[in-house]
């Protein structure tokens, strides 16, 4: 009995120690894992609706008749000039959940309407449960003055008028402040104007990132992102290439995972600067461990040997805020 209880407290003191600091280590690097990839699990469906382009519908029109942004529109179908879109062609609608068959109708009803005013009042103030107007009052006439008291009232009202001509210092100080640039003035709000037009044409373009990213490897792209022929959403692009090519890091960071993944084989993770991170599956060797930094353009591994009918190649995605960006939007 001694002997069994003295191997008992021999293999419990062989186990690692597990504290609660230990725990809480793990589950924050499992969350931090879990958001920076969101890989596709296999046989997940996208969520959305296939919208078929009549004649006379623009991208941007669609967007807003769905609701949705267009560039997020754009990049899921991999489209990137809004003039691509023909009649009878069929784009996804991402995270919509019934088809808008009139578009013009649903983006016109989104307008905002504008009450004219009537008489002084809006048009629901101006409706037939409004009460009409009272009558204006007409101030007493007062009589005509005669001889001394009419040139009272002249000298006082020549004195009124040359008070009004002479800037008082308060409006002289208003004067002053509005010509101190980024004080709120009479002007100010006509350049909030040209900044919000400003603000709703770009959001009305779509926009691309072409300096931030280089290609992670030399090769073709045989895959694209969103949308596949099978209906199955890819997050990222494959890009076949020759056996043994190096795969270099997109943009410098910090590698915060390199480790095989299920599903994926080999895996790196890159974290760059603005919440951008990028990914890197179907590796053959890694060259470098977590935690390491590295350099736009940096050796990070080598592809592997392909399948039996497939050539090797790379899975790569860009994610902004944990978000899967179409990577050709931003690769040169």
């Amino acid at each position: 009995m001694e002997r069994r209880a003295v191997s008992g407290r021999r293999r419990m003191a062989s186990l690692p120690i597990i504290t609660g600091r230990n725990v809480l280590g793990l589950l924050l690097v499992a969350a931090l894992l879990l958001s920076c990839t969101g890989l596709p699990v296999r046989g997940q469906r996208p969520q959305g609706v296939y919208h078929r382009v009549k004649s006379g519908e623009t991208l941007s029109a669609i967007a807003k008749a769905y609701q949705v942004r267009l560039q997020d529109l754009a990049e899921i179908n991999n489209i990137s000039r809004p003039d691509q879109i023909e009649a009878d062609s069929v784009i996804f609608i991402p995270d919509a959940s019934q088809v808008v068959d009139d578009i013009i109708t649903a983006v016109k009803s989104q307008a905002p309407r504008v009450q004219m005013p009537i008489d002084g009042a809006t048009e629901k103030e101006a409706g037939p449960e409004a009460a009409p107007p009272a009558p204006r009052k007409e101030p007493p006439k007062k009589e005509a003055a005669t001889g001394p008291e009419m040139r009272r009232e002249r000298a006082a009202a020549d004195m009124k008028a040359k008070d009004r001509t002479l800037p008082s210092p308060k409006k002289e100080r208003d004067t002053v402040t509005q010509a101190v640039p980024g004080r709120t003035d009479s002007a100010q709000p006509a350049e909030r104007k040209d900044q919000k037009k400003a603000d709703g044409e770009k959001a009305d373009e779509i926009q691309f990132d072409k300096e931030r990213f280089i290609w992670p490897v030399k090769g073709k792209v045989v895959s694209g992102f969103g949308i596949q022929p099978n209906k199955m959403n890819f997050n990222g692009v494959r890009i076949a290439a020759a056996e043994e090519a190096a795969v270099q890091a997109a943009a410098g960071g910090t590698v915060i995972f390199s480790a095989p993944l299920k599903d994926y084989g080999e895996t790196i993770i890159i974290r760059h600067e603005d919440n951008f991170a990028t990914v890197y599956t179907h590796l053959g060797t890694r060259t470098v461990r977590g935690d390491a930094r590295v350099n736009k353009g940096d050796r990070i591994a080598f592809l592997g040997k392909g399948g039996a009918n497939d050539e090797p190649y790379l899975y790569f995605e860009i994610r902004h805020k944990n978000k899967a960006r179409n990577p050709l939007f931003f690769l040169p």
